[in-house]
């Protein structure tokens, strides 16, 4: 199975090169707001089937989050013959700054629904997340600390033509917070929302979403050019505050036999603000 459309760990386990047991991602953005985000990932794939990896990562920004949001995962995957599972815990130790932290898990499922001799396929893809999270809650007058949980499930469709045109769908929901919490009420939470469920930003979203739509499409170059060059759109409902509109393109170039660069544009927009600007770099080594 080979897949354009999936998360950095599963894209590099279908395309790394024969014999390479394990592999490094470097993932850094930067852009609007004086974001910077960077995580480094090592993956061990030394028994065929089943590979490990281990996370860690941060970002800030000049606005809301001025110190160091860290966090770390431990990403455990299995591919069959026709199928691919998953687990993903993560956990956002408690920041000083902010005083928030967050810790759970996202469980994703792939299945193939028909391969073809001319590499052509159609996948349906499944995920299920959980987290807890700790942070502020406020009545506009003071703000006490609070515990609440979260939930998102998740389904895609992607499809492969001759291995040269790639289209995938994507609808993912949020449940509410636990507790009849208010999600006006909380006050910077620190867990990005893309460890639920697929939205297609590169920036760090905080607020509690509803829920997100997203369609792109890829195509092959190669023979000609060892890349691919990809395009998508993402709309996403928030709890609180308006809706947002997200568009990436990129390019993932093969650098040479053991190296690949992603390298993507990503312009992000609040209905009712200004647009925003995100830039990333992907860069997977492998060994």
């Amino acid at each position: 199975m080979k897949r354009i459309f999936a998360t950095a760990a599963l894209a590099a386990l279908f395309a790394a090169p024969a014999g390479a047991a394990w592999w490094a991602e470097n993932d850094y953005s930067f852009g609007s707001n004086g974001l910077t985000k960077e995580s480094l990932t090592l993956f061990d794939n030394a028994t065929g089937r089943f590979t490990a990896g281990a996370n860690a990562g941060f970002y800030k920004d000049s606005a809301s989050y001025k110190d160091k949001v860290f966090s770390f995962r431990a990403p455990l995957m299995y591919s069959g013959k026709s199928y691919f599972i998953s687990l993903k815990p993560f956990l956002y130790p408690v920041n000083p700054g902010t005083r928030s932290g967050a810790g759970g898990g996202k469980l994703y499922y792939m299945s193939s629904l028909s391969e073809s001799d001319d590499e052509s396929y159609l996948h349906l893809i499944l995920s299920g997340a959980w987290a807890r999270q700790k942070a502020f809650a406020s009545d506009g007058l003071s703000a006490d600390q609070t515990y609440f949980s979260q939930g998102a499930a998740e389904v895609q469709v992607d499809k492969s033509f001759y291995d040269q045109f790639f289209f995938l769908a994507s609808a993912a929901g949020f449940g509410k917070p636990s507790g009849g919490l208010d999600p006006r009420a909380v006050v910077k939470p620190v867990l990005d929302q893309s460890e639920l469920a697929y939205l297609g930003t590169f920036r760090p979203a905080t607020a509690l979403p509803e829920w997100a739509m997203t369609v792109q499409a890829a195509r092959n170059m190669k023979p000609d050019f060892d890349s691919h060059i990809y395009a998508g759109y993402s709309k996403i409902s928030f709890r609180r505050g308006a809706m947002a509109n997200s568009a990436i393109m990129g390019m993932k170039l093969g650098l040479n036999e053991k190296s690949t660069l992603d390298v993507a544009y990503n312009a992000y927009k609040e209905e009712g603000a200004a647009w925003k600007n995100y830039y990333k770099l992907l860069l997977q080594l492998f060994f």
